[in-house]
């Protein structure tokens, strides 16, 4: 194995993980979007950020948005719907 093939395979690993978690964040910023809607459309703003008496935004909690586990199936599902569609 020559050095540019080293390179070329660090950089590609480096990249996939970082594709990775930033999909894994969108995704999670999605699943909490949804559920912060759910609050009422008097108590979200037009970016879906959840806001108080003062129409400030409210400080997020933690433990919203979808699992790790959620995540792989709904992308396993869009796999499975982009696959079907090319039949």
């Amino acid at each position: 194995m020559n050095v540019n093939q080293i390179i070329n395979m660090v950089i590609k690993l480096v990249m996939r993980k970082a594709i990775n978690k930033g999909i894994d964040a969108g995704i999670k910023g999605a699943g909490n979007m949804g559920a912060r809607r759910k609050q009422g459309q008097d108590e979200v703003d037009d970016y879906g950020q959840p806001t108080g008496q003062d129409g400030r935004p409210q400080p997020r909690g933690q433990g919203q948005g979808m699992s790790k586990q959620q995540v792989r199936q709904a992308r396993q599902a869009a796999r499975i719907a982009k696959r079907s569609g090319k039949m």
